[in-house]
Formats: C-alpha cells, sequence, structure tokens
C-alpha cells in the first residue's frame, strides 16, 4: 500500500514543479505526503482495531465451537455406547424369541405326535393349522409369536379337558378295519370307545393305523359297562398300564370258534367237507374191518364136501359164511362141478362187483385232499380281494388292519390243508386196507378154482379124510419147543 502513495506523491511534486518553485512544490507535497501519510496510519490503526476486534470474535467463536465439538465428540460416544448396548439387547431379545419360537414350533409339531389316535380328529388338523400360518409369519415376529402361543394354549385346554375326562362325537376303526361312529371319553392316558346304537364298545390303542382314526380293541365280558360309563360319565371304566399293549395281546388271543369262523363260507365249506371225509373214513374203517372173508379151514372143508359129491353140505357151509363173501363162495360151490372156465368166469364176475362194494366212497376222500387246498385258496384269493378294497377306502397306511386282512385270508388255506392232510393219509390207509381185504378175497376164489384139480384123482375113503383132518388139527395144535440135544 506504501508504493502507491509514494508514486502518488512523487507524480504530484512533479506536477507542482512543473507550475511553482520548486520550494514551495516540495512544501506543498511534503504537508500533503505528511496528511496522507497520517491519514493513512490512522486508517490502518481503525482497521487494525476492526481486524484485532475480528479475530477476538473469531477466537471466541473458535473456543466456544471447540466446546460445541468436544460436547458432541461425548454425546457421540455416549450414543454409540448405547447403540451398541441396545444392539446387544437387541441380539439378546432376538435370540430368546428366536428360542421361544423353535420351542413353540417343536412344541406344536411334538404335541401331533404324541397325541392319543383317537384325539386325532379334534386337535389334529387346528394345530397343523396354527404350525402352517405361523411358519408363513416368519418376517412378522409378533404375528408368529402369538400364533405359536395358540397352539401352547390348545395343549393347556387338552390338559384340563383330559384330566376330568373329555367326551366327544367321532369315529374309530372297530378291531382295525372297519369305520364306526360313536362317542369317545379321554380319560388320562387312556381313550375309550362306545359305538352309535350300541353293539361294539372298547379300548383305544397306541398302535398307529396310518390314518386320523384309532384302532378299538373290544373287551371280553361287562358289555355295556364302557358305553354306560361315556353316556353317563360316571361309572367304572377298564385300565390298562401298559397303554393298550396288554389289551391288545389279550385280543389278538382267539378260540378255535373265532379262527374258523373268520374262514367265511367258505372255511365251512371246507371243514363241512373235512366232517364229511371223516365220517366216511370211520364208515369205511368199521365195513372193511366187518367184511367176513372165510378162512383156510373153512375153504377145505367147503371143497372135502364138493370133491366127495356131497353138494348140499358144501351149499350149507358156503351159506354159513356173511357177506359178498359168502355170496361169492356160494356161487363157487354152484359152479365147481361145472366147467373149469365157467367157474372162473362166475367167479371173476362176483369179484367185479365186489371190489367196487370195497372201495365205495374212497374216490370221494380223494376227491376230498385234492379239493381241500384249492378251496382254501380260493378263500385266500377273495380274503385278499376284500383286503384290496379295505385298502382302497382306508389308505396303505394302515399296516395293521392289512396284515389283519392278510391273516384273515390265510386262514383258508390252513383249514384247507387240515382237512387235505389227514384225508390223503386216511384214503392211503383206506386204500391198502381194501387192497389187503380184496386179496383174501381172491385168495378164496382162487382156491375154489384150485379145487377143482382134485376132481379127477381118486376119492379117499371117509376114514383117510378124517384121518387126514386129525393130522391138520395135531398140526395146528402143536407148540413149537426147542429140539433136544
Amino acid at each position: 500500500m506504501r508504493f502507491p502513495l509514494h508514486l502518488i506523491l512523487c507524480l504530484g511534486l512533479a506536477s507542482f514543479a512543473a507550475a511553482q518553485t520548486p520550494t514551495e512544490t516540495a512544501k506543498v507535497d511534503l504537508a500533503k505526503a505528511v496528511k496522507e501519510l497520517g491519514d493513512t496510519k490512522k486508517e490502518y490503526a481503525d482497521l487494525r482495531r476492526a481486524l484485532y476486534k475480528d479475530i477476538n470474535t473469531l477466537d471466541d467463536e473458535a473456543l466456544k465451537l471447540g466446546r460445541e465439538l468436544r460436547a458432541l465428540e461425548r454425546e457421540e460416544e455416549r450414543r454409540t455406547a448405547t447403540t451398541k448396548t441396545l444392539e446387544r439387547e437387541v441380539a439378546n431379545l432376538k435370540t430368546i424369541f428366536d428360542y421361544s419360537v423353535g420351542v413353540l414350533g417343536q412344541y406344536s409339531k411334538a404335541f401331533v405326535t404324541r397325541l392319543h389316535p383317537g384325539e386325532n380328529q379334534v386337535y389334529r388338523e387346528n394345530v397343523e393349522a396354527i404350525d402352517q400360518k405361523a411358519t408363513s409369519l416368519a418376517d412378522d415376529p409378533k404375528a408368529e409369536i402369538t400364533e405359536r402361543v395358540k397352539a401352547l394354549e390348545i395343549g393347556i385346554q387338552r390338559i384340563g379337558s383330559i384330566a376330568g375326562g373329555h367326551r366327544f362325537e367321532g369315529k374309530a376303526l372297530r378291531n382295525g378295519s372297519e369305520s364306526v361312529e360313536g362317542q369317545l371319553l379321554v380319560m388320562g392316558p387312556s381313550v375309550f370307545f362306545a359305538q352309535k346304537g350300541g353293539g361294539f364298545e372298547g379300548v383305544a390303542t397306541f398302535a398307529e393305523t396310518g390314518t386320523t382314526l384309532p384302532t378299538v380293541v373290544a373287551i371280553k365280558g361287562g358289555e355295556g359297562q364302557i358305553a354306560e360309563a361315556i353316556s353317563g360319565m360316571k361309572g367304572e371304566l377298564p385300565f390298562d398300564g401298559s397303554m393298550g399293549k396288554a389289551i391288545e395281546v389279550e385280543a389278538a388271543q382267539e378260540t378255535l370258534w373265532e379262527t374258523v369262523q373268520k374262514g367265511g363260507y367258505v372255511g365251512y365249506a371246507i371243514l363241512a367237507l373235512g366232517g364229511i371225509s371223516f365220517l366216511i373214513a370211520i364208515f369205511k374203517v368199521w365195513e372193511v374191518s366187518q367184511f367176513k372173508v372165510p378162512s383156510r379151514r373153512d375153504l377145505n372143508l367147503i371143497l372135502d364136501d364138493l370133491l366127495s359129491g356131497d353138494r348140499d353140505a358144501a351149499m350149507k357151509k358156503a351159506s354159513a359164511i356173511p357177506g359178498e363173501a359168502g355170496a361169492m363162495i356160494q356161487i363157487g360151490v354152484s359152479k365147481f362141478h361145472e366147467k373149469r372156465r365157467v367157474l372162473e368166469e362166475s367167479l371173476f364176475e362176483k369179484l367185479v362187483t365186489i371190489k367196487p362194494h370195497l372201495e365205495r366212497f374212497l374216490p370221494f376222500l380223494a376227491l376230498t385232499a385234492a379239493a381241500g387246498p384249492l378251496m382254501g385258496l380260493l378263500g385266500t384269493v377273495l380274503g385278499i380281494i376284500k383286503t384290496f378294497q379295505a385298502m382302497a377306502l382306508y389308505g396303505s397306511g394302515n399296516q395293521k388292519a392289512f396284515t389283519a386282512g392278510i391273516s384273515e385270508a390265510l386262514i383258508t388255506t390252513a383249514q384247507g390243508l387240515i382237512v387235505a392232510i389227514p384225508v390223503l393219509v386216511i384214503h392211503g390207509l383206506l386204500k391198502s386196507m381194501v387192497k389187503a381185504k380184496f386179496g383174501e378175497i381172491e385168495g378164496s376164489a382162487i382156491a375154489l378154482i384150485n379145487g377143482t384139480t382134485e376132481r379127477e384123482k381118486p376119492k379117499p375113503s371117509k376114514a383117510e379124510r378124517d384121518a387126514e383132518d386129525d393130522a391138520d388139527d395135531a398140526d395146528d395144535d402143536t407148540d413149537l419147543v426147542p429140539t433136544p440135544a
């Protein structure tokens, strides 16, 4: 700023010197310069004071802003600490919330699986719907936990209801296969069922059926006791400490008649066929054992009479032999003195009629032995068809009903084999007996035919025949004794 003043002063002095004398001009210029210098100093002083004032003001503002900055920094630190604390609290609360939601979710799932099958139709759909809705509200924690709590409330309500007895209308599987309507009563861990209109009642087991319906096993004895207790909410009820397993085992033990009943009409037909076969077998044993065949001694006596020409005595002795064998001997006696071929044909004709008489009813036994297993197979096929029809109605998840149906279907096969095997053995034994008896009869016929060879020989006297008979009697009565050394 000094350089321009000096320049102005120099220029002024130069111009003044040109107009005035140098001395005057210098004095004037000096006075102006002095004046200007004083003005300039004053101006500088004013400017300096204003600048100092501004500097002081700025310093005050800087101090104030510094204090505010430090206060803000302290506030920032405090807020940062508060934020971190809140973040930790939020993280802890989120952990607690997630744990609570997980526990409630596990509870709702476990609640469904731990229900008694008889309670499925009351609680299962509601709890599963709540669980699905809560899962869909995962983005809204408040709404999710609110839904989860509803399942907990249902569980608490259930505990209160079953403690005092919870009765409701529903369905159940009768012995694991047939669906029936009625009333169910939940008393603690036990569930009881009574069919509408009566006729069936029992205890629902814990066994899984693959459906929402429970399996009800009837209790033997005390009919009407469960129905009366359910309808009146008062009375005595059976209790099974094994949670239904003991009742199931007891119900599975069947009497012989119950097993026979499961075979149905085919089973009845098999057993009727077997009963007839056994009666026939008893009759055939009696008939064959009662079929009299003449002894060798009787035949010899008859032959002796025939060879001696005493046909009447021989016919009388032959008439004393009962049955078909006696009739054959009588034919032999009547044809004895005719041609041998005539005798053979007559005896063969009679043998042809005797054999069917001995073998009668045996084909029926053979037919029973062959048809029994086939009828059992027919019953099994019909039972399998019935089982698959039940599967179409109640689903394939009911393994107990499926296996029970198969078991009942196989009963007819067992009945067929039980009948066929003994009948087959009896048929073989009777056939052997008949064959042996017919062999004896054939032997008698052959003896008569062979007796004709003696007709051409000289006839022994009566004394010789008596001596021969006495010798035969002596031989028959002689006991076997050791030969002395």
